[in-house]
């Protein structure tokens, strides 16, 4: 549009300039003869005087103030066309320095902007993936905790049906201890057969103790497992943030749409709190079969304590009765 009032300008400016050089051209080659002199269509309703060779004094005082008038106009023209013509520049700077920046822009800004933005693609889809690798984790440590719980249970189990065992055998033990007072002649069996039962219940208990320190060990393993887990989560959860930062920058910079849409981030951080919910809830069983392991240890514990005070009264009933024996030999 301004180039367009530039253009009609000019061309204004030069019919001027053209008419006032036919002017000047006029009035030299005939002085105050002007028939032969284009007359503008402005001055037609002027009269010739009756010589057709000479003008009056009021058509020549009429023509000079129509000159003035066009000198005047002219000026004027002059005047906007200038305006224009620094309108024009002004403008033809702008649109090269628009044009210097937009090169710039596609030269180096844009590249630049993709790259990111190829980088950003390629971090979130590495994220997805190591997502998907700690969830497989999670399945596998899930599935772990759950045959410890019931490797547990059936330790549980066990411990309750040695403990039943173990109190019968020392009612046992001490109803023999008294009918081996009583009756000498067959207490070596019995004392043997004592002996042994005890025997196979140590084994059993030490059995039973190794088997909760291999299982102490592996939940401390899983602690340690679940531990690292919840460092990569939180880590992961950390890559997250910050690639979605970097990708709203990004996108913001460039006036694209963001990389992850608003669907996108709400599955993830639904995805990100199911995982925390799961992390905790092992934890809390994790806790939970600690706990157990512990009365376990300490059951044992009171278990090899009955143990060996069992032990020592069948050792003080069996010199006892030596005692007796002797006493019974000697009178």
């Amino acid at each position: 549009m301004n180039a367009h009032h530039a253009s009609l300008g000019r061309r204004t400016l030069e019919e001027i300039r053209q008419k006032r050089a036919a002017e000047r051209i006029s009035k030299a080659s005939s002085g105050l003869d002007l028939t032969k002199a284009p007359i503008p269509n402005d001055v037609q309703g002027m009269k010739k005087s009756e010589s057709e060779n000479r003008l009056s004094e009021v058509d020549i005082s009429g023509l000079v103030s129509q000159l003035k008038d066009l000198q005047k106009k002219n000026a004027e023209l002059e005047e906007n066309n200038q305006m224009l013509s620094v309108e024009l520049q002004a403008k033809e700077a702008e649109h090269e320095t628009l044009q210097t920046r937009f090169n710039d822009l596609e030269q180096n800004t844009v590249p630049s902007l993709r790259k990111a933005l190829k980088d950003v693609a390629m971090e979130k889809d590495a994220a997805v993936v190591a997502r998907e690798d700690l969830s497989a984790q999670l399945r596998m440590l899930k599935k772990r905790l759950k045959e410890a719980e019931d490797e547990q249970y059936r330790a549980e189990e066990d411990a309750a049906a040695l403990r039943a065992e173990l109190n019968s055998m020392q009612q046992q033990l001490i109803s023999n201890s008294f009918s081996g007072i009583n009756a000498m002649g067959s207490s070596p069996d019995q004392v043997q057969a004592l002996e042994n039962e005890l025997a196979r219940l140590k084994s059993e208990l030490q059995q039973e103790s190794s088997l909760r320190q291999q299982e102490r060990q592996q939940l401390a393993e899983e602690q340690a497992r679940v531990s690292a887990l919840t460092s990569e989560k939180q880590e992961l959860e950390e890559r997250l943030t910050a690639m979605s930062k970097r990708s709203s920058e990004v996108a913001s910079e460039k006036g694209m749409r963001k990389e992850f849409s608003v669907e996108d981030k709400e599955k993830l951080e639904k995805q990100l709190h199911d995982m925390a919910v799961a992390v905790e809830r092992l934890e809390n069983s994790r806790q939970k079969l600690l706990m157990e392991i512990d009365n376990q240890s300490s059951e044992i514990e009171r278990l090899f304590e009955e143990n060996s005070n069992l032990s020592s009264s069948y050792q003080e009933a069996m010199n006892t009765a030596k005692q007796w024996e002797n006493q019974v030999k000697i009178s």
